[in-house]
């Protein structure tokens, strides 16, 4: 009995052994598969199953674990950067300068849609106005993109005091105390000029904002929370940036949001 004891003895030595080195094997093979993956974005942005994963991985919480499928879409909005690689999301006008039932038909036609990204003003009236700002504050997402325009927009639908800075030559660092937790927090370490830029002094951002990406006095991307919503703002021109820049990851990060 005594040798076929050490013989099963050596086996089960051995098994656990094998098996051992199929655990240490089957995870390099995960590690590299993740590392794939992660280049397998543009501008800096890991491929969206991969980011998901990082995020639920990170505890990450929220509308911006995943990628949102509707989004309003204001006049001169870049679509096709907003969809490059999440192409079933679908874009749906923003009625801009319309009348106020137009505007309140479209926000309760869609209960759904998560964000609005807007270039420029949206031109509502007093009624419109009310409508969009209940709408945001009830737990939706606006993001502006451009310059004054917009910053004005900003200033006057919410009663911000941005202070407008004309030209801040870059490169545009991101915050890395304050993005942890959003989706910016997995964008590009920096962003360099690639069109008109438009920031704002970083003072003037109110006390429930955070800077996302700065000069350190000056900030480019930013967002404000709105009572139970959240107003984003990327000061470029997106007229003129290709959808493979690193500005077009940030400004599907601040779709998430």
């Amino acid at each position: 009995a005594a040798p076929n004891s050490g013989n099963r003895t050596a086996m089960s030595v051995l098994s656990l052994w094998e098996r051992r080195a199929r655990a240490a094997l089957l995870l390099g093979v995960c590690v590299v598969a993740a590392l794939c993956l992660l280049q397998g974005g543009d501008g800096g942005e890991p491929a969206s199953n991969a980011q998901q994963k990082l995020w639920e991985l990170n505890g990450g919480k929220g509308a911006w674990g995943k990628y949102v499928d509707e989004v309003f879409v204001g006049p001169g909005a870049p679509g096709h950067i907003i969809v490059r690689h999440h192409y079933s999301t679908k874009l749906i006008p923003m009625p801009v300068g319309a009348s106020d039932q137009v505007v309140r038909v479209a926000l309760w036609d869609h209960p759904r849609v998560p964000t609005a990204v807007l270039d420029g003003s949206p031109g509502f009236s007093a009624l419109g106005r009310t409508d969009f700002l209940a709408w945001v504050a009830a737990g939706h997402n606006v993001v502006f993109l451009g310059g004054y325009e917009s910053q004005s927009a900003m200033n006057q639908l919410f009663g911000f005091q941005l202070e407008y800075v004309a030209y801040k030559p870059g490169p545009y660092w991101r915050n890395e105390r304050n993005v942890p937790g959003t989706p910016f927090q997995y964008g590009p370490a920096r962003l360099e000029e690639e069109s008109a830029v438009y920031g704002v002094t970083t003072d003037s951002i109110p006390l429930t904002g955070y800077s996302m990406y700065d000069t350190g006095r000056d900030s480019i991307v930013f967002f404000v929370k709105y009572h139970l919503g959240t107003v984003c703002y990327i000061g470029a021109n997106y007229q003129s940036i290709s959808e493979r820049s690193a500005w077009g990851s940030v400004l599907r990060q601040a779709v998430r949001m």
